[in-house]
């Protein structure tokens, strides 16, 4: 080698020898103001594009030179700063900024600080959420925020139902608006609880005024992880465990039904004091039985589930990055019940420039199920004992001699049926915001969802005819019914779409440290539409790849009862708020919108709503500095809300064989129409107007903190039927006529705190009393509506002024008379038992709702505890009232019956008579669950492992319950005068056991 080269190998070598003993890998751990290691803080060079982020221990690991510049943040946190020197090990504590980014909440079209935010809002991180292993994100919000009331559903893919202080209406739609990402959305279904960052659930006007006159009954805000800035981290979320029925009813054995049901023909046909009864002539059940058979075994199994969730994020100064897949699939108690889901999700943010910032989400879902009919639960609490599942000859036993209860098996089986449901759904949402100055912002966002539905159901009508009754035959078969087709094959295609564009400005300045604007000006625009296609074919072949042909079968009835539907509905808003506050001390806030809606009539398309709130932080006065208020702050708020979700009147024309007239020169038969009906023509969007006054409070160094609420919600046009004079010959129609009121009070208090350095521990009560109303109609011709109908002719719900939504209408028993009859009290004291005899007896909403929830930390271990609480209630129990004759009892009835020996005064003889709508079926609805234990434990592990942490966990979901209802559940979810409250082809609640497992790398 010459000597010019020998040099120029010595200068290559001292400067990159500088580089590379310049580069040094720093580690270091961040904890809190508690000694708590923070899990995923962000540790970044500002000189350059590199950073990481914290683990489970609160560690990094970080390529670094000495001189760099290290910032180190996390929300709600203040940043800290650090220069790399001779040391490659480093401890940073991050202080709480409890003065502004304690707390973001996110509101409409935008966040705000906690601190200084007006109105009422409720926030669940998305930890808490994801502790308890649901297929539905709503599930695991029960118990966690004061005013929200959720009535859980165990039933595979579905969702609970979520009433957010109180109902306003009737015909309207009761659920929360969800917005997720910024896109407006009828349900979260297709949500994985994993990929949740936050829940904030908006409850007053003062937040709610700027989603107009679709914020009537709350709006519900997720918002999904996002990229950040540091090295891919990719993690992995999976948990398998079995279900069961929770409560299960003991019903009567063999022997004991036989006597019951012996009882009540001997009751029906002779006296108990008439010698000359002869079972023999009279159809009595001989009391030498073969079967006794548990129905509700016979149809249920255990319940199976697995999720598996991948999600992977990281990014850049200029890019922030977060995907996740998902695959939950559940087997449901019931037989042949399958729920499958499979959900993508991108959340992908880019900066382009100093001012510009673009990010696009997308997520999809992909399910598939195969449903079965709840009813199954009241036929297997009904159906006899002794009837076989299937007899000696294999064949289905049927009781058609006994009652006219069907074989719960028998749909149970899918042996002569079968359905099946696909759901697919896409979001998409594309955001622009620009910086126009520094402090303002113009934000353009373009969302879109649509959904696809696909639903399948096979019928073999000749078998299911034949195994129903032994005595059936093919050629009855087709003698009894109009259109004998051994086979039916029904299809139906849905599709609905939403589109929303949203362009607005966002101006945020502070003045002299002490003034504070922040405001929203902006124009909003968005369009439904739906359509569905059903068609169905008659006598397809019983070969099962054919079954969901519909080219097969019957040429001339692939059309057979098919129809088709296309809506399409339009909204333009302009939407305005403004908030302002002085030195974070004394806070005002309000917000507007115009919306203009396709869904009414002119002149009746456009409406206003705005709110008006204001704060007092008192402890930034000085005359609380000797208080021991951390944080005292008082609140009040006033603002009007809609709801467009309500019935659209619509004459409807009726055509008959008996609607032929002559008609013209030659006087020809003509088929003529009838219009029975009538409309208002200014029927509009329900509006609420709702007044809340509150206060939030933290002591003892912010270890305690909480909020009390007060509101009263009014809606002054609440959508009721009105019925004319008989005379008039129409029929009922909608009408703004209905004052509904809502009152109540919120209670959340939480304390956290810290014992040692290795225990930690937090307890969290949440309480709501609401009281509903109809206070007020405005028409003399009210239809005072029934409802609660048990499918026996009897109803059990009526409405009416001075009542709350969905109260129980029943005859009052007094007792039981000396022949063992229930005796009906005469309310009115004419001397007749009647239809004007019934009373009023509770509603199925509960005045008090709320939950315990319990957290602890000791080393590796952590331990939560969850429970839901609801007080103040009526359950109707729909099954046991569904009486005809020679059904199945409960084994406490049978015990406790009435017989000649045996007086009772609190169980009736044994009887077969459709029995009156009474109190006798209505019980107390107060339940205390116990939601979810989990224990967990993180392993110990080292730090060239390939795994960054691993945990492992045992979750029991709803374990226990304390309840004073008799039957299945006490969560009755439906319409206020339909099945809500009463326990009927109701699905159970279940109790799971699962473990799991969380790990990153």
């Amino acid at each position: 080698m010459s000597i010019q080269a020998k040099f120029f190998t010595a200068i290559i070598f001292l400067f990159f020898g500088q580089l590379v003993l310049a580069q040094k890998t720093i580690s270091g751990k961040v904890f809190d103001n508690t000694n708590t290691p923070i899990l995923g803080a962000t540790v970044f060079i500002q000189s350059k594009n590199t950073g990481a982020q914290t683990d489970f221990d609160g560690e990094f690991n970080l390529q670094a030179e000495e001189g760099d510049v290290i910032s180190v943040s996390y929300l709600g946190y203040v940043t800290q700063e650090f220069i790399v020197d001779d040391r490659n090990d480093y401890s940073i504590v991050l202080e709480t900024d409890v003065n502004s980014l304690e707390e973001i909440v996110i509101v409409g079209y935008g966040k705000q600080k906690k601190a200084i935010l007006t109105s009422s809002v409720s926030r669940v991180e998305g930890e808490e959420v994801a502790k308890e292993p649901v297929l539905n994100v709503t599930q695991a919000l029960q118990g966690k925020a004061a005013g929200v009331n959720i009535i859980a559903s165990d039933a595979p893919g579905q969702a609970s139902t979520i009433i957010i202080r109180g109902l306003g209406t009737v015909q309207g739609g009761r659920d929360p608006l969800y917005v997720v990402d910024g896109i407006l959305t009828d349900n979260i279904n297709n949500i994985n609880s994993s990929d949740i960052e936050s829940v904030n659930i908006l409850k007053d006007a003062a937040s709610l005024a700027i989603y107009g006159n679709r914020g009537a009954n709350g709006v519900v805000i997720v918002t999904t992880k996002r990229g950040k800035t540091g090295e891919m981290r990719v993690n992995l979320d999976a948990y398998t465990g079995f279900r069961d029925i929770l409560t299960r009813v003991e019903l009567a054995n063999a022997s004991e039904y036989v006597i019951y049901s012996n009882e009540a023909l001997r009751r029906t046909y002779l006296t108990d004091n008439d010698p000359t009864n002869d079972n023999s002539t009279l159809g009595f059940i001989p009391t030498d039985q073969q079967y006794d058979t548990n129905w509700l075994e016979a149809i249920t199994q255990i319940g199976l589930v697995n999720n598996f969730n991948l999600s992977a994020s990281g990014g850049s100064e200029n890019l922030n990055a977060f995907f996740s897949a998902s695959f939950n699939e559940e087997r449901g108690v019931l037989l042949n019940d399958q729920f499958n889901r499979l959900t993508v999700r991108s959340n992908i943010e880019y900066k382009l420039t100093e001012k510009l910032r673009f990010s696009h989400n997308f997520s999809s879902q992909l399910a598939t199920g195969t449903p079965q009919n709840y009813a199954l639960f009241t036929s297997a609490y009904k159906q006899a004992p002794i009837i076989p599942i299937r007899d000696e000859n294999g064949d289905f036993g049927s009781s058609i001699n006994i009652n006219n209860v069907a074989n719960p098996a028998i749909d149970a089986s899918n042996e002569f049926k079968e359905d099946k449901n696909k759901f697919f759904k896409l979001q998409g949402a594309f955001k622009i915001d620009y910086d126009i100055l520094e402090d303002l912002t113009f934000t353009s966002r373009f969302s879109i969802e649509t959904e696809y539905g696909r639903f399948y159901s096979f019928r073999n009508r000749l078998g299911n005819f034949l195994a129903q009754n032994p005595f059936n035959t093919v050629s009855s078969f087709e003698g009894e019914l109009e259109n004998p087709a051994n086979t039916r094959l029904t299809v139906t295609h849905t599709n609905t779409y939403r589109w929303f564009l949203d362009n607005y400005f966002t101006y945020d300045k502070t003045f002299n440290d002490v003034h504070t604007i922040n405001a929203t000006l902006g124009i909003t625009s968005e369009e439904n539409g739906s359509e569905f296609l059903t068609a169905t074919r008659n006598n397809v072949p019983l070969d099962s790849n054919l079954n969901f042909n519909l080219n097969t079968g019957d040429e001339d009835e692939t059309q057979l009862n098919s129809g088709a539907l296309s809506v399409r509905d339009r909204l333009y808003s302009y939407i305005a708020r403004i908030n302002y506050d002085y030195d974070d001390k004394y806070l005002f806030g309000g917000s507007f919108r115009r919306d203009g809606s396709s869904k009414f009539q002119k002149g009746q398309q456009y409406g206003n709503f705005f709110a008006v709130s204001a704060g007092w932080v008192l402890t930034q006065e000085d005359f609380m500095d000797e208080t021991s208020f951390d944080i005292l702050k008082l609140r009040a708020s006033y603002g009007e809300l809609g709801n467009q979700n309500v019935p659209l009147n619509v004459l409807a024309a009726t055509t008959g064989a008996a609607g032929f007239y002559p008609f013209g020169q030659n006087q020809e038969l003509q088929q003529g129409i009838t219009i029975t009906g009538t409309i208002q023509e200014d029927l509009t969007w329900e509006t609420t107007e709702e007044y809340n006054f509150g206060v939030e409070f933290s002591l003892f160094d912010y270890r305690l903190s909480g909020e009390l609420d007060v509101y009263q919600r009014l809606n002054r046009n609440a959508i009721l039927q009105i019925d004319l004079p008989s005379l008039l010959g129409l029929d009922p129609f909608n009408a703004s006529v209905g004052q509904i009121q809502n009152q109540g009070i919120e209670l959340a208090v939480n304390w956290k705190d810290e014992i040692t350095n290795d225990l930690s521990y937090s307890i969290g009560i949440n309480t709501s009393y609401n009281e509903n109303e109809i206070t007020k109609v405005t028409n003399p011709f009210f239809l005072e509506q029934l409802g609660g109908f048990i499918n026996n002719g009897q109803y059990t719900k009526k409405i009416t002024v001075g009542q709350p939504l969905g109260s129980f209408y029943l005859y009052d028993v007094a007792g039981i008379d000396d022949n063992g009859d229930l005796v009906y009290k005469d309310l009115n004291e004419d001397g007749v038992v009647d239809e004007s005899d019934r009373a009023y007896f509770g509603s199925y909403l509960p005045k008090f709702y709320g939950g315990v929830n319990l957290g602890a930390k000791y080393k590796s271990f952590d331990f939560t505890v969850d429970t839901y609480f609801n007080v103040g209630n009526k359950i109707y129990n729909g099954k046991k009232a569904q009486r005809f004759g020679n059904e199945n009892i409960e084994s406490i009835n049978f015990n406790s019956r009435y017989t000649n020996g045996r007086p009772s005064n609190t169980t009736p003889r044994a009887f077969n008579d459709v029995p009156l709508s009474s109190t006798y079926y209505l019980e107390d609805g107060d339940f205390l669950r116990i939601n979810n234990i989990t224990v967990g434990y993180t392993l110990p592990l080292k730090e060239d492992f390939f795994l960054s942490n691993l945990r492992v966990y045992a979750t029991a979901k709803n374990p226990f319950i304390f309840q004073k209802f008799s039957g299945f559940t006490p969560e009755l979810p439906g319409a206020p005068l339909g099945n809500a409250g009463i326990e009927l082809d109701a699905y159970p609640t279940l109790r799971s056991f699962y473990i799991g497992l969380n790990t990153s790398f």
